[in-house]
């Protein structure tokens, strides 16, 4: 008995030539996680999956045909190839994983209009460091005629690694600061990590920051050490 490519899975498995000439080749269920194995005699032999690197052992069995692998069960490390037959003709879907999206920011700035002179100095210093954020004023093109519910939505709550929130009583007044705010907390709840980095300048608090959450003030430390922390802060994220 020969082992053959099988034309099903498009090599992925094989195709176990038969006594039978009248039955022909006979494919090997979707690869049912055998991989490769050489039977002799009517023997039942055990070999390696080849869809779980090994981890697993497929049992074949002249009688019985191939047993799915017994530790992914066919299903090998991530999703079982499955084959898609149109007419005649037979493809093989194998899923992969997709890669996360890349971040267009590695920082989001939010800040009340009344606090803008410390976030433009953080935001600067940030950027001469090589830093990519985002920082309304260095965005004047991009936001021209954009409808900035949406954009400024999809910004806090997508598109940056870490919101840095300066916290003060005018941020908590502003209805696009909490606009922000809700975007990045919506964000922070999906993903269960720390995603936004408080940073205060008063005592005021903010609904859903916890005062649990790891915070900066900005009474105790200068801008220059905010921007240090921060460079650190995506140095670690980067690991």
């Amino acid at each position: 008995m020969n082992i053959i490519t099988c034309k099903y899975c498009g090599g992925a498995g094989k195709v176990v030539e038969t006594f039978n000439l009248m039955e022909g080749p006979k494919p090997c269920p979707t690869c049912g996680g055998a991989g490769e194995f050489v039977l002799e005699g009517l023997l039942e032999h055990t070999t390696s999956c080849k869809f779980c690197a090994g981890t697993g052992k497929v049992t074949f069995n002249f009688l019985a045909g191939p047993k799915p692998c017994d530790s992914c069960k066919g299903i090998g490390l991530m999703e079982r190839p499955r084959i898609v037959v149109s007419g005649k003709s037979n493809t093989v879907i194998t899923p992969t994983t997709p890669r996360p999206a890349k971040k267009e920011y590695d920082v989001a700035i939010s800040f009340a209009g009344e606090d803008r002179n410390i976030a433009s100095e953080y935001a600067s210093k940030l950027k001469s460091n090589g830093v990519s954020v985002f920082y309304d004023n260095f965005e004047n093109v991009n936001l021209w005629g954009k409808d900035l519910y949406e954009k400024l939505d999809d910004i806090y709550r997508k598109q940056a690694k870490y919101c840095v929130m300066f916290i003060s009583r005018h941020y908590a007044d502003k209805l696009w600061t909490n606009h922000e705010r809700k975007s990045a907390q919506a964000r922070a709840f999906k993903e269960n990590k720390e995603y936004i980095l408080p940073v205060k300048l008063d005592d005021t608090e903010l609904p859903g920051i916890r005062e649990t959450i790891g915070y900066l003030d900005l009474r105790i430390i200068s801008i220059d050490e905010l921007v240090i922390i921060t460079r650190r802060k995506l140095g670690d994220n980067n690991t």
